[in-house]
């Protein structure tokens, strides 16, 4: 693609390069024809009429704007008479060239170089579309590896962990990863913690053997979490004198200042290993499932504020388990959870729904076998779930589980080691091929447009905080009941900066316009702070402007005012409709319009 520069006398002309990777198990020859998508913070025109061949090296792409984030890039292709495609999305940095990893749709399919054979290994996207596997067990030693998940390559990190381990937790870690605690070769449960560059040893990157981090205490079998400060939160495991006590204990771990803190932060309610811990769309932090001391699963959930605190005013009933579960936070609020019964029992409910409130939420039980659930992505606000034999899919307004329909002629085998690099995608570790194999079901970004107006003819992309509480009526529109802090749904996958949001209220019940941040903050148009925008009576449309830190609103019949609130002017936000406190929002026709100029 070519950018030129329109504000100089001489204008300049600058080529950078788009490459599309295909790995070779599931490759596309030169004559599949593609399709280039350019999104960015502005509403994208409308797509070309034709597109490009593979094979058509060196032709310019005049439909990626040079303000462009993201490309997605779609291929086809017709051969003996069955059709086949490829998507894959791709970042487009401020300079320098463009890679987008093209996969089959609704395949899976393996990335060429192995990882050497291993159980026990961890997987965990870090900055810069890259992947770690690292630990595990293994004839020899397993090494450390990088996936580059925009061309596909693997290799090596180098210098490698200067204690290889197992059972570690791996988190983003600034620029980086960190890999704390676990056991190693030799049995020990670890005190220590190794950081992971991408500026250290070799171009794939490699660890700080010469300054390796102190924990506040061995531990192994932790559950871990980046809090919405960067700063890494250990949760939990096993440690003690003898590696074997189960632990309820918290600590820190600081990307700038590299300092572990144990001090000031609550002990588990009940102490666990192997639990899961997740950081929700509004900061909180749920500790859920694991093991007490007998080995038996831990039914109690708790809370914990954005920065590892107790959370006092949330609490969730105990929710029945066993062996395997798998929960995943929701884009709209929330949690969702899938369950194995802990004995067998009839009528066993498997799937739950934990809702914005913390209340739990019964949803549609799956039928079937269900031996080893895990949850991938989100993209649409609808996460894939693998049962262990089959794929599935949540319908977010609906509660249950439909089918997703994956081509693969045999069932993906799927061990311990389990990701989602982006809402759309899901990546695991092979453990007959020693492969690293991935599922594209959804090419949905931050940056994404909208196909028009939302909440016409139905909830497509948004998605609810809770069942129930949200419903859609075709007369009508998105219903809301009033509660609080306030049912809400939301528009999924995308991010915005500057942006204008209009949205009617044709019952004269309107509702607020939310604006929520990633780090869990949130201006409620029609709030405290915001008054003024919700005026129950006559049908009405809502304005809403965000400006970077400046948000204004105005009604179609007059009125109009300023927010005071706590956006900052750069943080990208999530678009929402919320309830007021005490009355029912009815809501259609929302459309939303990035303020950017290609």
């Amino acid at each position: 693609m070519a950018a030129f520069p329109s504000c100089t006398r001489a204008p300049r002309l600058t080529t950078r390069t788009v490459t599309a990777y295909v790995p070779q198990a599931c490759a596309a020859d030169g004559g599949a024809y593609a399709e280039y998508l350019a999104y960015g913070d502005f509403d994208p025109p409308a797509p070309p009429a034709t597109g490009h061949f593979l094979s058509a090296v060196g032709e310019e792409l005049p439909e990626i704007d040079v303000q462009a984030r993201a490309v997605v890039m779609t291929a086809s292709e017709a051969a003996a008479g069955v059709d086949r495609a490829w998507e894959g999305v791709g970042s487009v940095p401020s300079s320098g060239n463009v890679d987008v990893l093209l996969l089959p749709t609704l395949a899976s399919c393996p990335l060429t170089a192995t990882v050497g054979p291993r159980t026990g290994s961890v997987l965990s996207p870090v900055v810069g579309d890259r992947v770690l596997v690292v630990g595990g067990t293994g004839d020899p030693t397993p090494s450390t590896f990088v996936a580059s998940l925009d061309t596909g390559a693997i290799d090596a990190v180098s210098p490698d962990l200067l204690t290889p381990r197992t059972n570690a937790s791996v988190t983003v870690f600034g620029p980086g990863a960190l890999v704390a605690g676990g056991t190693s070769s030799d049995g020990r449960v670890l005190d220590s913690a190794e950081v992971y560059s991408t500026s250290t040893g070799t171009p794939a990157g490699g660890f700080d053997q010469q300054n390796p981090l102190q924990l506040s205490e061995p531990r192994t079998q932790h559950g871990a979490v980046v809090l919405v400060s960067g700063v890494t939160l250990l949760v939990g495991g096993k440690g003690g004198p003898d590696g074997t006590t189960v632990l309820g204990t918290l600590e820190t771990v600081d990307p700038v200042t590299r300092v572990v803190r144990e001090e000031g932060l609550p002990t588990l309610d009940t102490p666990r290993y192997g639990a899961t811990v997740l950081r929700l769309v509004s900061g909180e932090i749920l500790v859920a499932g694991g093991f007490d001391a007998s080995d038996a699963p831990v039914q109690t959930l708790e809370w914990l504020e954005p920065d590892g605190t107790r959370e006092a005013n949330k609490q969730t009933p105990p929710l029945a388990q066993g062996t395997a579960r798998s929960f995943i936070a929701l884009e709209g609020g929330g949690v969702l959870a899938v369950l194995t019964p802990p004995t067998a029992t009839p009528d066993f409910q498997n799937v739950w729904v934990i809702d914005a409130t913390g209340a739990l939420e019964v949803a549609t039980p799956i039928q079937g076998p269900l031996a080893n659930p895990v949850l991938f992505g989100g993209a649409q606000g609808a996460p894939v779930l693998w049962t262990g034999d089959r794929w599935l899919q949540w319908q977010p307004y609906a509660g249950v589980f439909g089918a997703l329909d994956v081509l693969d002629d045999v069932p993906a085998v799927i061990g311990d080691a389990t990701c989602a690099p982006d809402p759309g995608l899901a990546l695991w570790l092979d453990p007959a091929s020693a492969q690293l194999a991935l599922l594209r079901f959804d090419t949905r970004n931050v940056y994404s447009s909208l196909p028009g107006p939302l909440l016409i003819t139905g909830t497509a992309e948004t998605a609810p905080d809770r069942l129930g509480a949200v419903s859609w009526d075709v007369d009508q529109g998105l219903t809301l009941a009033p509660g609080t802090p306030g049912a809400a749904a939301f528009v999924t996958d995308r991010t915005y900066a500057d942006v204008a949001i209009d949205v009617d209220a044709p019952t004269g019940e309107p509702a607020m316009v939310a604006l929520r941040d990633d780090q869990g903050n949130e201006l409620d148009v029609g709030g405290p702070t915001c008054a003024g925008a919700v005026i129950p009576g006559d049908a009405s449309t809502l304005h809403v402007e965000r400006s970077g830190s400046t948000v204004t609103w105005s009604l179609a019949d007059g009125g109009s005012g300023t927010c005071a609130g706590t956006l900052g002017g750069s943080a990208r936000v999530s678009i929402g409709l919320r309830a007021a406190p005490s009355a029912q929002g009815v809501m259609r026709n929302l459309r939303v319009t990035r303020l950017g100029t290609p």
